[in-house]
């Protein structure tokens, strides 16, 4: 399949045509990686050596804990970029597992192409520029809103985000209530406290580790 004029139609190569994206792969070394359905790209832990951007299909970014349940924090589509906030950090390692959720097709590439790209192309540049700025506005607005929410409004948000993960209104906690706690930010004796109005309220009930969600948690 001939996956230059998707290329073409993604905002960090607006402006390249098809020789010059040839020049990337020929002379550039840039590599695309055809994924099956579930391989892994990435591992916790392994090092940032390229800019990836999905050409085809979708890429997921998702976190184990020790019970081996998944969270999936995010998924990339066709265009979007992961690496960006990572490749020339001095905490270069990926923070999570990244996994290909269809067959995917990703464009690998390394860093001293990159660095050309930004030296070259001020149309790249801005548009890496955008993606980091984007990403750090982002996650700027997800700690505020985090900060801005109360034990029990962090406490529910996170037990509905189980229930979507986990598919049914009894979930079972991956962490004691302790780490869940710190998870939370908040004192273990505060979360616990907490857990005892809810069930008071009518809003859930639990035993162990295992929680149900009762539908007056939805409202």
């Amino acid at each position: 399949m001939d996956f230059f004029p998707l290329l073409e139609n993604l905002s960090l190569f607006d402006g390249f045509d098809a020789e010059v994206l040839s020049s990337l792969f020929r002379d550039g070394g840039a590599r695309l990686g055809s994924y099956p359905k579930g391989q892994m790209l990435y591992l916790h832990g392994q090092v940032c050596t390229t800019l990836d951007v999905v050409v085809a299909g979708k890429v997921s970014i998702q976190s184990v804990d020790e019970e081996g349940k998944v969270f999936k924090v995010q998924i990339l589509e066709p265009g979007d970029v992961w690496g960006a906030t990572l490749l020339f950090s001095r905490y270069n390692h990926y923070p999570m597992t990244v996994v290909s959720e269809d067959d995917s097709a990703v464009l690998h590439l390394p860093k001293v192409l990159v660095l050309d790209l930004c030296e070259t192309r001020v149309k790249f540049l801005s548009s890496l520029l955008e993606l980091v700025s984007d990403r750090a506005h982002e996650l700027s607005m997800t700690v505020t809103k985090l900060s801005a929410q109360s034990l029990r409004e962090r406490l529910l948000a996170y037990l509905q985000n189980l229930s979507v993960i986990q598919g049914s209104n009894t979930v079972v906690l991956p962490t004691s209530k302790k780490e869940l706690a710190e998870r939370l930010g908040f004192a273990r004796t505060s979360l616990s406290r907490e857990f005892a109005s809810l069930v008071e309220e009518g809003f859930l009930s639990y035993s162990g580790r295992r929680v149900i969600l009762h539908i007056s948690s939805q409202n």
